[in-house]
Parts: structure tokens; sequence; C-alpha cells
């Protein structure tokens, strides 16, 4: 990994895990000290975060990490819910059984969580991670798939924010059976639409704690 692509991975982590807060300001200097590096990596970094949504660089100012609106949330999930279900429709219909048994093998290892555990969030943040991106493999669609992957960055970015995973794995953690099940079936259709429901279910929790 190069240094702008280190810089890059430690910001955005800070983003995801919600260190930073919507709204909040990240000072150059301050950032050059803390992650020992120069001007031009914090930069280069602070720009792609830009480009991708999780901050704004406002000239004379500053960088700004992002404060979405209500309706910006709601947005971004309806896009994300239906990429996921044709990512879960294109599984169904391409997967093979080695892939369906992996992700078997995923969905219990998620449910050996113990979700009252004080890391069960870490746990289950980073196995769900793991378990759509085994979705995407088995859609065989690099496109999707990369598109896909920056969304689930700023899916995390939300639920760390608002919600924290604690809020619904369980529930979560066993709609991924049905989608397992649908996908078992090779029936595209009713994969997507569950992946659609369990997105959107997400996106009802993370809205539900947002501050009007």
């Amino acid at each position: 990994m190069n240094k702008r692509d280190e810089v890059y991975s430690r910001i955005i982590a800070r983003l995801l895990t919600a260190k930073v807060k919507f709204g909040d300001r990240l000072l150059v200097k301050e950032l050059g000290a803390q992650l020992e590096v120069s001007r031009q990596p914090i930069m280069a970094a602070l720009n792609r975060l830009e480009a991708e949504g999780f901050v704004r660089i406002i000239p004379q100012v500053g960088c700004q990490v992002v404060n979405p609106s209500r309706s910006e949330i709601a947005d971004f999930y309806l896009m994300f819910e239906r990429m996921e279900g044709l990512l879960a429709e294109l599984a169904a219909a391409r997967r093979t059984q080695p892939q369906l048994e992996g992700l078997r093998a995923l969905h219990n290892r998620i449910m050996t969580i113990d979700f009252d555990a004080p890391d069960a969030a870490r746990q289950y943040g980073s196995l769900n991670r793991d378990f759509h991106q085994m979705l995407h493999v088995m859609a065989r669609s690099p496109l999707l798939d990369e598109r896909q992957r920056n969304n689930f960055n700023m899916s995390d970015f939300f639920i760390n924010q608002l919600a924290g995973f604690r809020k619904f794995m369980g529930d979560a953690a066993q709609e991924h059976e049905e989608i397992i099940d649908a996908i078992a079936m090779q029936a595209p259709t009713r994969a997507r639409m569950i992946t659609e429901a369990h997105i959107g279910g997400v996106a009802k929790v993370v809205l539900a704690n947002l501050t009007a």
C-alpha cells in the first residue's frame, strides 16, 4: 500500500467507525500531526473522500464531514437496496454449489456471534460485509461489485454515525437465511425481493435514529 492509500484507509476508518461525526471539521495540519505524514497525501485522501461523498472541501474554509439530510440518506438507501437486490438476483441465477456452501458456512459463523458480547457489533459488521461480498462474487458482475463496494462504505458510515450495528444485527442475521434459501432454489426474483426488503429494513432503522 502506498502512502496515499494508507492515509486514505486511516481516515476513512475514522469515518466508518464514527470516530469523527457528521459536520466535524477535518484539519489538514492536525491530521498530519496525528498520522505523521505531509500535507500532500492528506490532501489526496481528502479529495478522494470528497469524490466518494464523505466530506466536502470548501475553498478558503477547509474540509468538513458531510451532514446529509433525511431525504439524502433515504435516497441513498433506495439506490443501495436496488443495486444489492440486482446482485442477489444475478447470484441466484449464476451461483455454483461450492459458492452456496461457502455462503451457508459464512452465515453459520454470523449466527455463532454472541450478540450480547461487547465486541459483537464489530464482529457482525465485518462478517456482514463478507456475506454481501460473497453474494457479489456469486453474481459474477465485477462492474456492479466495484460500485456497490463503495456504497457499502457509505452504508456503514450512516449505520455507525446514526444507529450502530447492535440496533438490528439479530434480525438482519436471520434475514440472511431467507436470502440464502432463495439463492439455493435458484429463484432470482425472490432473491432480489428479499434482499431489497433486507436493505430496506436497515434503512428504516438508520432513519429512525436521525434527528429531524
